[in-house]
Parts: C-alpha cells; sequence; structure tokens
C-alpha cells in the first residue's frame, strides 16, 4: 500500500515546490508594477510611434513612422528635456487601370527634427506630454524633382508606464513649413500634415 500511495506524492511535491519557488518572482514583478505617478528617474527615452498623415492641399499624405530620443534636463512635476526627431512618411501612388499615376502628393518624405518635450507627473502612471521642434523636411515626390525646406512641429500624447521604464500610448501632431521645389513640380510648396497614432516608449 505505502508504494503505491509514495509514487503519487513526488509529482504533487514537485508541483508545490515550483510554486513556492515562483510565487516570490511574481510577487517581485507585480511589486515592479506602477500604480502610482511616474518615478521619473530616468534621463533618456527612446520611443517609436505608427501613425497615419493627413496632408493638407498638395502635402503627402499617408503611413508614418515616428522615432524619438529624449534627454531629461530638468525635474519636479514637469520634467523638460531634449527632443531629437526623426519621421519617415510614404504616400503610395494611385492605381487606375492599367497605368499608375503618380501625383505631386505622393513619394517619399522625411523630417528630421529638434526640440524640447514637457512631461506632466499625475497621480496615476499616466504621462501625458507635449513637443515643440523645428528642422528640415526632404521630399522626394514621384512626378518632381526632390526639395527641402524649414519645418516645425507640434506633438501632443500620453503614455501609460506600466514599468518605470515601459510605456505605451498615443499621440497627434501637426507639421507645417515650406519645401523649395523647383519647376518640375506644379503645385503649392507650402507644407502641412496632421498626423495621430500609437507606440511605445522606453527609458534607461
Amino acid at each position: 500500500m505505502s508504494s503505491r500511495l509514495g509514487f503519487p506524492l513526488i509529482p504533487l511535491l514537485i508541483a508545490v515546490s515550483l510554486q513556492a519557488l515562483a510565487a516570490p518572482a511574481l510577487a517581485r514583478a507585480d511589486d515592479n508594477l506602477l500604480h502610482g505617478p511616474h518615478p521619473f528617474l530616468k534621463e533618456n527615452d527612446l520611443s517609436a510611434h505608427v501613425l497615419i498623415a493627413s496632408g493638407i492641399g498638395d502635402s503627402m499624405s499617408g503611413a508614418k513612422l515616428a522615432f524619438d530620443y529624449g534627454y531629461r534636463l530638468t525635474g519636479g512635476p514637469i520634467p523638460m528635456g531634449l527632443d531629437l526627431a526623426l519621421n519617415l512618411q510614404q504616400a503610395a501612388c494611385t492605381h487606375t487601370g492599367g497605368g499608375t499615376i503618380c501625383g505631386y502628393d505622393t513619394g517619399t518624405l522625411f523630417e528630421t527634427l529638434v526640440g524640447v518635450r514637457w512631461k506632466f507627473r499625475t497621480p496615476i502612471p499616466l504621462v501625458p506630454y507635449l513637443v515643440a521642434s523645428g528642422g528640415l523636411a526632404f521630399s522626394f515626390p514621384n512626378a518632381a524633382d526632390a526639395a527641402l525646406g524649414p519645418v516645425g512641429r507640434v506633438v501632443a500624447g500620453a503614455n501609460y508606464f506600466f514599468f518605470d521604464w515601459l510605456g505605451l500610448g498615443l499621440q497627434m501632431g501637426f507639421s507645417v513649413g515650406y519645401l523649395a521645389y523647383d519647376d518640375t513640380f506644379g503645385g503649392s510648396h507650402s507644407y502641412g500634415v496632421f498626423d495621430a497614432g500609437g507606440g511605445i516608449e522606453f527609458q534607461f
């Protein structure tokens, strides 16, 4: 009888032991989850956002990828930091029947920006932020020669941080400027794009 009862006890003891070992690890992971305000302990952050862009006039519309590096300069309830951004936007050609029509508002565009970011402390791990930046836009339209020009950009968004180093959130932005096209471009040289989407932020 003892041999028949002894054998099933071994898997049971192993299961109990594994659970006992895993419990502290799970507790530590839960302890690391943010429940109150973000502590703003780390000075650097990297973020990436996938955006949908809507161009004004002859400006390009389409998918946009936004990459930012931030460095915190001040502390307090509204930390301020440096923000460096590289944004890539792609506007595809329009297919009509068997042909392809590439308009002035199709092609590829890059924004290279430097500016200031303000983050706002809240009672929960939600961190709203504002960014004001300026730089250059490089446009490569399908139906004209490439051009560049000055651009300014404002961004508003918010991230919810599960840990002090990892957050997910939404943002919207507006870019405005002037692109110095040559005579091959028949549209407006004014540049205006509204975009919105979501992304992720890592702090280190």
